[in-house]
């Protein structure tokens, strides 16, 4: 099983290699130029004088420079990725004179330090000079003329932060180790990584929530629909179930917000966002719970719906195979009541399919919440691909599609162990890739 594992993990490195490359390429060659959309269409130069739009173009080669647009697509996407894994910076000169400083202030004792923040401006720097010349007598040179300490910005606390668009490994003094660097964004050159940070709980909620009462809605009714086979109940809940399979969730979703968010039908829960614009830290846990429940439970409707619906139609499916199998009604034979046999035999050896969907709900779910967190103006993922994509932001988009596959071959991985789990007859040690 470990050695399954290991093979599958090493193999979902060049699956992702390629969802990028494809995503890259995507993103690249589609119509449309965020430069472009930044200088607002100014930039066909139609309505303005000739030496107006000489100035344009100036202006449009910069931005694509600085955006690193200029560069060939290939340089652009080994550059994108070399980023992404690891990345070797020099510390500038300021950062250095921050990192010295910091060094001395870790040596100095606790009532020292208390000393320094107890002085503002001028005066705290002038002691803590003292302090550096008494244990770095040979440095003071370098601290006094770097543009950290002229630039009059000194705390007692710590000084050197990594402001960069990566999370920082490892830094040696001359030079730091950064990885996951996904760049920053076009539409507001903050790094993407914190756009990512701030988003991701959110999708990954309405998704998990949403494939757990998949399962817990859609494995016990189809349970009940093979053991009522042909009666009045399965063929009103095979009705029900294919049509909701069918309907697609964006159009689920603004009938929800029509009837259920709307004074004219039913007006119960909110159209939009995860809380209340009153929300504030003086409620209660429970209270700011049941306000984020209440603003969830349409967006977990609208992503659940078809997925326990397919779940019940594969589990009646499987649960009857399994009924007509020998060993039910040799069970039977020997005295075992219906329901134990149904629930202790039938019911493990029905779950192996029903597992293995775990594979593709899941990156469905990811790709389907898109729809359902821009129809409900979530700040989810989804609702930031969407907006990235509009308006050509290629860090962010690339980022996103990123995440979106790691998510989705997580999910494969996670559902090929859960079907050793269900079923201990599977030997993962004679199978390959």
């Amino acid at each position: 099983m470990i050695q399954y594992t290991i093979q599958r993990v090493l193999l979902a490195i060049p699956t992702l290699l390629g969802i990028t490359l494809l995503s890259f390429l995507i993103m690249r060659l589609a119509p449309g130029d965020p430069v472009d959309l930044f200088l607002g269409g100014v930039a066909g130069g139609e309505g303005i004088s000739t030496d107006r739009q000489a100035d344009m173009e100036k202006t449009r080669r910069d931005l694509r420079r600085q955006l690193g647009l200029d560069q060939p697509l290939h340089i652009q996407y080994l550059s994108w990725l070399s980023n992404l894994l690891l990345r070797v910076e020099d510390l500038d000169a300021y950062e250095r004179g921050a990192l010295l400083a910091d060094e001395v202030l870790g040596g100095l004792k606790v009532a020292e330090r208390a000393e320094l923040a107890a002085l503002e401006g001028t005066a705290r720097k002038t002691r803590f000079l003292e302090h550096f010349r008494k244990a770095r007598p040979g440095r003071v040179d370098d601290l006094v003329k770097s543009p950290f300490w002229q630039s009059r910005l000194f705390s007692a606390e710590q000084n050197y932060e990594y402001g960069g668009a990566g999370i920082e490994l490892l830094q040696t003094g001359q030079t730091r180790w950064i990885t996951l660097n996904l760049g920053r964004s076009f539409k507001d050159h903050e790094p993407v990584i914190d756009h990512i940070l701030d988003r991701l709980p959110i999708t990954l909620e309405i998704n998990l929530i949403s494939l757990v009462f998949a399962y817990l809605i859609g494995v016990p009714l189809g349970i009940l629909l093979s053991v009522k086979q042909n009666s009045f109940t399965d063929r009103l809940a095979g009705t029900a179930t294919f049509m909701l399979w069918s309907m697609p969730s964006f159009w689920v979703g603004m009938l929800l917000i029509l009837f259920f968010c709307n004074k004219e039908f039913f007006y119960w829960f909110p159209a939009s966002g995860i809380q209340s614009l009153h929300a504030s830290d003086d409620w209660s846990w429970w209270r700011l719970f049941a306000d984020h429940a209440h603003h969830m439970a349409l967006p977990v409707l609208a992503s659940t719906y078809a997925s326990f619906a397919g779940i019940s139609r594969y589990m009646r499916t499987s649960m009857l195979e399994n009924l007509r199998l020998d060993y039910v009604r040799t069970a039977q034979a020997k005295g075992l009541r219906y329901r134990v046999v149904v629930l202790r035999h039938v019911l493990r050896n029905s779950l192996i399919p029903i597992v293995t969907l775990m594979a593709g709900l899941l990156p469905g779910m990811i790709a389907g919440s898109v729809f359902i967190e821009t129809i409900f103006t979530i700040p989810g993922m989804g609702f930031l691909a969407f907006q990235s994509v509009i308006v050509r932001d290629y860090p962010m988009a690339m980022a996103l599609f990123t995440i979106g596959g790691a998510l989705s071959l997580a999910g494969i991985l996670v559902a090929d162990i859960l079907l050793k789990a269900v079923d201990p007859r599977i030997d993962f040690a004679g199978m390959r890739g």
